[in-house]
């Protein structure tokens, strides 16, 4: 098991944001943590990152992560953090330079960090001629395209997306998500995606992670939450995806259970389509 948390509780100031946490996250998955605004998400991935103190158990791949003798929690080297506003991790004049800053500090040679450059910014969508700009020049698209390139860069065993395509149109979004998924599948990395969209909930994501409260209300399989345990979602406050209320609505028109393979919209849409078609047949 790649990353283990057990009873461990996170302060602010004596306010308790993450509360007696205990969860095992298994390498290679993609799993989406969600929850309303307040709920501990953000707090919960900083916690994994090594960002925030914390009293009780933290294991990477069986090794105890270890505070301080003052209680300072370790940033971790092998998990990359994209931030939800990319401007707040940007500190370099050009993008080539942003880019290439996590390169220098691993030594690797010039010749070495442009071939890498090169390569993941056609990976993510982005032309060569951005390299001169200053990153906040870019639109939000480009800015969080480099974001997420200069953490790939490092080749991070755990990826932490903090809602990753907040703002973002929906062609881009699109094209961010389809982008990670495919890296995620060939990588085989750990993916952490913080989000308050559950339709890229249900459509990306293996498993789910459900805080509320600062605590943690569940962590379950994502065709297993949306099919079978939807009453988490509306404990914690948040939404079901208009495809999967579409499939409820159907299955109480019929008075039976539609079998789905799994929560995924096209999954969803074809299930219900000879439903929709025969009652358009019965209106005729």
């Amino acid at each position: 098991m790649g990353y283990q948390l057990k009873n461990v509780t996170v302060k602010y100031n004596e306010k308790i944001a993450l509360n007696n946490i205990s969860c095992a996250i298994e390498d290679g998955k993609w799993i989406a943590v969600i929850g309303k605004t307040g709920a501990g998400k953000s707090t919960f991935v900083q916690l994994l990152k090594g960002l925030v103190d914390f009293q009780g158990e933290y294991r990477l791949h069986n090794k105890p992560v270890k505070v301080s003798e003052k209680g300072k929690s370790p940033a971790l080297q092998d998990i990359g953090y994209v931030f939800q506003y990319p401007e707040h991790q940007f500190f370099e004049t050009t993008v080539y330079k942003e880019l290439a800053f996590g390169l220098k500090l691993l030594g690797q040679s010039e010749k070495a960090i442009k071939a890498s450059i090169f390569a993941m910014l056609a990976k993510v969508g982005l032309d060569e001629t951005i390299l001169t700009l200053a990153p906040f020049q870019l639109s939000g698209g480009q800015k969080r395209r480099v974001a997420i390139a200069s953490i790939l860069l490092m080749q991070p065993k755990l990826l932490i997306l903090d809602e990753p395509t907040a703002g973002l149109d929906p062609i881009s979004k699109l094209s961010i998500l389809h982008f990670l998924k495919e890296w995620h599948l060939e990588t085989k990395c750990t993916v952490l995606f913080v989000t308050h969209q559950m339709e890229d909930v249900a459509e990306y994501a293996d498993e789910v992670i459900v805080m509320q409260g600062g605590e943690l209300q569940g962590h379950l399989n994502t065709n297993q939450l949306f099919l079978q345990q939807s009453h988490i979602l509306s404990t914690a406050g948040l939404k079901t995806p208009d495809h999967l209320r579409l499939l409820n609505i159907v299955e109480q028109l019929i008075g039976e259970k539609i079998a789905v393979a799994n929560c995924k919209e096209q999954t969803i849409f074809t299930a219900v389509k000879p439903y929709l078609q025969f009652g358009r047949e019965l209106d005729a």
